[in-house]
């Protein structure tokens, strides 16, 4: 599975990054001197904590001094002066208590000339790690990743089911992870919008621009590889459920062909039994081929395929998303066009069990709906996706974010498409 790998090296690579930014680089000494001695007036990325320490333990008290305020790191550990020399330490101190007072003072003069929202917004952008959610976000979709894997080696044998549960286990942190994307592309277009009253200010807002575009890029790659995947996953769900009741229906018809068989023979015995003596035999059969009816009967009943409303709009949320999804819809064409048809089928299939009986069933199967049943299964199948969309456009405005009305706009024409979709695929059904 290609897309397998692909996920896989896109989140390993997005983890190392993590990994970097969290301070666990691995950055040689002289970069870092060279780093710090550069212009204290040019904006400069921080340094992570780890090598804010290494310099500290190897550079001189004097040249600690020195070092430029914009490049120490956000939130030192309080106990920092225990992990350097003693003879650093008082240099240390002053460094970091004059990088704290001229941090507030600028902090203070920002909240009073750009106001509390761009101070939010330059705060977002120093925040490079991720929240908690989309770590483990990223870490269930690696989990899935590694689940698919396994199956394809043929070390673990994995069910649709475990897949289905994991997948609602993702789902459940998409909201979370949606409200991470939605702070970051606010915060994004207020620094994009602001005007800095001097250069300073425009290249520590450029800088923080930088971070931001980074972070949103990063979390909307892992929506989009997420999306993908789950597609992937729920498309092969989905065509083998239409594979289990297409078989189905093949069983039940030619248990309805036995059936009709049955009562003929059953209508004859009855008609013997008025006119022979052989009363005893003629009873004995009968007994028979009703015990034989009521079998046959059981067998639809005990064969019958469930197909969950709750399935449903997993599966319709799968394709939507995916669809939404700029790179995502462009990387799984194939897979969207075959889940729409193999969800359609599963689609009418459910309006009709809503409608029909275990003893209907047995008497008319499914692929005998006479045209007035299939055109009301059809406008009920039309429904549901009228009302899902519905609900869908109620809760899009939020995760949509910024770009919401113009995705609000593709919204209902895929709503629009999957509705003459499935008049089509509706029509080669029932044959209408």
């Amino acid at each position: 599975m290609p897309f397998v790998h692909s996920t896989l090296n896109f989140l390993l690579k997005f983890t190392q990054d993590q990994a970097l930014k969290a301070g666990r680089d691995t950055i040689s000494l002289p970069v870092i001197i060279n780093m710090a001695a550069q212009s204290n007036t040019q904006i400069q990325a921080p340094l992570t904590l780890q090598q804010f320490l290494k310099l500290l333990q190897t550079l001189p008290a004097a040249r600690i001094s020195e070092l430029s305020i914009e490049q120490i790191p956000n939130n030192i550990p309080a106990d920092i002066s225990e992990k350097i020399p003693m003879a650093s330490r008082s240099a240390v101190d002053d460094l970091i208590m004059s990088a704290n007072s001229f941090h507030l003072k600028r902090r203070m003069r920002d909240q009073e000339t750009y106001g509390d929202q761009l101070v939010a917004s330059l705060d977002k952008a120093k925040v490079t790690t991720g929240s908690a959610n989309l770590r483990v976000f990223k870490n269930k979709i690696l989990l899935l990743v590694d689940m698919l894997q396994a199956s394809q080696r043929g070390t673990r044998k994995i069910g649709n089911v475990t897949y289905v549960k994991h997948i609602e286990s993702i789902n459940n942190l998409l909201i979370d992870v949606r409200s991470e994307t939605i702070s970051l592309h606010e915060s994004l277009a207020i620094l994009e919008k602001v005007k800095p009253i001097n250069k300073d200010d425009a290249k520590r807002f450029s800088y923080s621009i930088r971070l931001l575009r980074k972070q949103t890029n990063s979390v909307d790659k892992i929506l989009s590889e997420y999306y993908i995947l789950r597609l992937k996953v729920l498309a092969r769900t989905i065509h083998q459920k239409r594979k289990l009741i297409e078989t189905r229906e093949e069983t039940i018809h030619l248990r309805q062909q036995e059936l009709e068989i049955l009562r003929a023979n059953l209508q004859e015995t009855q008609t013997l039994w008025k006119r022979t003596m052989k009363r005893k035999q003629t009873k004995d059969e009968t007994k028979e081929i009703q015990q034989r009816i009521y079998d046959l009967v059981n067998e639809i009943k005990a064969s019958e395929v469930v197909i969950a409303e709750s399935d449903l709009i997993l599966w319709l949320d799968a394709i939507v998303e995916a669809s939404l999804n700029e790179e995502s819809k462009v990387r799984v064409v194939k897979s969207l066009r075959q889940a729409r048809i193999s969800l359609f089928y599963l689609l009418n299939k459910f309006c009709a069990a809503q409608e029909t009986s275990a003893l209907q069933i047995a008497q008319n199967p499914f692929i005998q709906v006479n045209p007035e049943k299939a055109i009301k299964f059809v406008l009920m199948s039309e429904q549901f996706i009228l009302n899902y969309f519905t609900k869908k456009k109620n809760t899009a405005t939020a995760w949509l974010s910024g770009v919401a009305e113009s995705k609000i706009v593709e919204l209902d024409q895929l709503q629009k498409d999957i509705l003459v979709e499935l008049r089509r695929a509706s029509k080669s059904l029932f044959k209408l």
